[in-house]
């Protein structure tokens, strides 16, 4: 039924693994590996992000030099100076890379970067009156632009990434969030991206076609193969 403007909730969907495919994201990882002369992530990197985080921070190091302990003068964009550890300048390097992966994967693959199913099913979800929000681990600005380069036919009307430096807590952000209404579900394919929902009393969706760490079946309220299987939980 087509509620109209009568907002039922919020249901927050994970990005990668998630919303866009498992395979998309491959491909930026592919691209980012390239240049660090790096393997590509394995399967326990993905479901663990610090873990992915420091094995590229260290093959940063190795690349260009920057270590841990250093000190980087940064301007922002609003143009204020702030300093960043070594650490932090090597998270954003590292992420600049999959930002530029991610781009050109949304530009080669438009909007199938997301099934089909997910997309009829997010909006189905829209026009029962709920609000769809993304929380993720991802950069703020990849999520967006990944959205528009790809045109993907699905309006978000809230998105919590990462700033370049990382270091965004998933679980405040959802918090937040919860300040624009109720939190009824939450997507994802980690039992990393379902935690965040314990603390906002959400449901919690486990998709099977990403990036599992174990452990997601027992934890998650409902587990699902396909998109369309949102039809009989979503209502």
């Amino acid at each position: 039924m087509d509620r109209g403007a009568e907002v039922s909730g919020i249901v927050v969907v994970d990005f990668a693994g998630t919303l866009v495919k498992a395979e998309v994201i491959e491909e930026a990882n592919k691209f980012r590996a390239s240049i660090l002369k790096r393997g590509l992530p394995t399967k326990g990197e993905h479901a663990i992000p610090e873990s992915l985080y420091k094995v590229n921070r260290e093959f940063v190091e190795r690349l260009t030099g920057i270590t841990k302990g250093m000190v980087i003068s940064y301007r922002e964009n609003d143009l204020d100076f702030i300093s960043l550890s070594g650490e932090q300048c090597q998270n954003q390097i590292a992420t600049n890379l999959f930002q530029i992966g991610m781009y050109l994967a949304a530009k080669k693959h438009g909007k199938d970067i997301v099934s089909e199913g997910l997309v009829r099913q997010l909006q189905r979800i829209r026009k029962l009156g709920y609000k769809l929000a993304i929380v993720s681990g991802v950069r703020q600005d990849i999520i967006s632009g990944v959205l528009e380069i790809a045109k993907v036919p699905v309006k978000f009307d809230y998105i919590y990434g990462q700033p370049p430096v990382l270091g965004a807590d998933e679980a405040k952000d959802m918090r937040l969030l919860r300040k624009h209404g109720s939190i009824k579900y939450v997507l994802g394919d980690k039992i990393s991206d379902l935690e965040r929902a314990r603390s906002v009393g959400a449901k919690t969706i486990f998709v099977r076609w990403g990036h599992p760490a174990g452990g997601e079946e027992g934890f998650a309220d409902y587990s699902i193969n396909l998109p369309q299987e949102l039809e009989r939980i979503v209502k």
